[in-house]
This record gives C-alpha cells, structure tokens and sequence, in this order.
C-alpha cells in the first residue's frame, strides 16, 4: 500500500476532523473522501463499496483506545482487512468565533480533553463540554449567539479552521508527543484461516521485531506470524496478524469472540513471544 494510491477514502466525522486530517495527509491522492458519523457507519461505506478504505482512530498516546472503534472491527471480522497501522501527531489548537471575551467554556470531542491536561490545568472554572466532533463543535459555535460566542472556545485541528472560519487564540494546547495510531481498513481479497489473532506491541526497531519474531518461532506456539503493519516506533505499538498454523483444535477459541479479534497492547520491547504466550496459558 502507498500513500499516493487513488482510491475512496471513508472517515469519521464531517470534513475537518482529525480522521479527515489523517486521510488527506496519508491519502492526498485520493479520488475523493466521504465520511460517517460513528465507526460502524465508516467500516459500512467499505462494506457497501462506497469507499475502498477506512481511516480509524485506534489508539492515543496517553493511552486511551478507542473502543467504539475496536467493537466496529470486530463486527465486521469476516471480510476486514487491516492493511496498515500509522502514528499521525495531533496538533490541538483552541479556536474562538468574532466577539469572544473570557474563556469560560470549552467544547470538543471527549477524547481531546484527556490529550490537553496540561494545559487545561492552568485554568480553574472552565466548563467542558462534549461534542460529536472537533469540526462539528466549531461549526456549531460559528453559529452560536453573541452570548455564547463571547465565552466559548472550541479545541480543534487548523483544517477546521481553514474550512471553518475562527481565529486560533491559544494554538498547540496539546499534551508533549501527543500521537493517535490510526489503522487503514478495506475489504479482504483471500480467505482468512479459521482463527486469526490481531495484536498490538511497539516494535522500536527492525531487529527487536526480527528477534521476538526468532523467540516466537521456537517457543513452538500453534500461531504462524502472516504480517507485520505498520511502522517501526518506540512511541506506539505496531499492527500484528497471526493465524493458527497447526493444533487448532488444542487452541480451542483463541477467544469467545469472533475468530478474528484484538487481543491487545504490549510496550516492552522483545515482548512477543511472553505476550502471546502468556495469552494461550491462559486459555489452556
């Protein structure tokens, strides 16, 4: 996959959100991009062929997840594809409409906040508030009354802005480092094995992959590694896929659910062979 390739893109939210922002940097050769309002409906656009691809916010570098995202793979198991996995740095800006006066509300998607704390924290009495997405609450305050205006701000990317209208008052708000993995979804082209497992761990560099992948392998795990997505950091995990070699039936389920699923996040370096192996002495 290249980032130049023509081809559809869905996203979430309306135009100027952060999975907007993501796409066009990641996709700025795409033909054209259409979005949802919630996960199930950007993963569906892929589903019905409005879209070749998907851009999902997976995970944040203060380590919140994104579970509406994670529940939305899951139901889509049987024909989704993970083609890649991508650190894109989220840059927060606080932008208030004409007329505004004191900063006594903020308004903006509910994951932002947990990404600003140290900002947020020189000021006392502000109201939060949250919001459907960080474009949508700046279009929403452009259009609020002259009271509102006066006293609130919305956190949001400078493509809103851009697209918008507003005036950045206080810009790069955000936390130090402040990441989001976004993954990029399509429609799978093979059959998928019986069981798959898809896991998430940092990979700093290519010889701590190649040397978890060597203590994997003769750890003697009924797992046969299929693909490695993503990129190489020591900041965010990378996109695993695994898919039952041998002894299926001694597995029994690699979970309850879906054959296909996320088994979770792991930092430490050289941790691949401990982690998955770790996982099966728990359902042994």
């Amino acid at each position: 996959m290249t980032a130049s390739t023509s081809r559809t893109v869905a996203c979430l939210g309306p135009e100027g959100s952060f999975s907007h922002e993501f796409a066009c940097s990641r996709f700025p050769g795409a033909i054209s991009r259409t979005s949802a309002d919630d996960f199930e409906g950007v993963i569906r656009l892929v589903e019905s062929g409005a879209a070749d691809i998907a851009v999902l916010p997976f995970l944040n570098s203060n380590g919140v997840d994104v579970r509406p995202a994670q529940a939305a793979i899951a139901k889509a198991c049987d024909w989704i594809c993970i083609e890649g996995c991508f650190p894109h740095k989220v840059v927060h800006n606080v932008v208030v409409a004409e007329g505004f006066k004191s900063l006594k509300k903020l308004v903006s998607k509910e994951q932002v906040f947990p990404q600003c704390t140290n900002w947020l924290g020189q000021w006392d009495g502000i109201e939060t508030a949250p919001a459907s997405s960080t474009s949508a609450a700046l279009a929403e305050l452009l259009r609020a009354t002259k009271a509102e205006r006066e006293s609130t701000a919305v956190i949001c990317n400078q493509l809103a802005v851009s697209l918008y209208g507003g005036e950045v008052r206080w810009a790069g708000v955000q936390n130090p480092g402040n990441t989001t993995l976004f993954l990029v979804a399509s429609r799978r082209q093979t059959i998928a094995s019986e069981e798959q497992a898809l896991i998430c761990l940092t990979c700093p560099s290519e010889k701590c992959y190649e040397d978890t992948i060597n203590d994997f392998s003769r750890a003697g795990m009924p797992l046969k590694f299929t693909s490695l997505k993503g990129e190489f950091t020591s900041e965010l995990p990378c996109f695993l896929q695994f898919e039952v070699a041998g002894r299926a039936s001694d597995v029994r389920k690699l979970t309850e659910q879906p054959y296909r699923s996320l088994v979770g996040a792991f930092s430490e370096e050289h941790s691949l062979a401990a982690c998955v192996g770790a996982f099966f002495d728990d359902i042994y």
